[in-house]
């Protein structure tokens, strides 16, 4: 018994011995960061939009793997020739502006393979 008299004890209040200042709960703010980058849905026009550029900055910026940037090369790259050799066959030059698409492509994977080789010789350097 005299052990429960102890606990009994512990739990007393003793104004004298603690101050209620010292006893504080501290609870953060459920706030998100104001640094995250939400990434937009692509079912809305705008957001698809914002995606494919997101996506061709990130090919363009030579950050990306190599196995992605040969595979662009052979689908387009193929693509584009298919359309070059479909014009010549056809000797029908107004053909030629189907080559916007795959052309534009074709520079994007061109940017992110020199971006890549630069970014490699960089790494050589230091």
């Amino acid at each position: 018994m005299s052990n429960n008299n102890n606990h009994e004890s512990l739990f007393e209040n003793n104004d004298n011995q603690i101050d209620d200042d010292e006893f504080s709960i501290d609870i953060p703010s459920q706030s998100e960061s104001p640094y995250q980058d939400r990434i937009p849905s692509g079912y809305d026009p705008m957001g698809e939009i914002y995606l494919r550029g997101r996506a061709f900055r990130g090919l363009a910026s030579g950050g990306i793997p190599w196995w992605i940037l040969v595979s662009g090369w052979i689908v387009f790259g193929g693509f584009a020739l298919l359309t070059i050799v479909a014009v010549i066959v056809a000797q029908d030059f107004m053909g030629l502006i189907l080559l916007f698409v795959p052309g534009t492509i074709l520079l994007i994977l061109w940017r992110g393979t020199k971006a890549k080789l630069r970014r490699r010789k960089s790494k050589r350097r230091f």
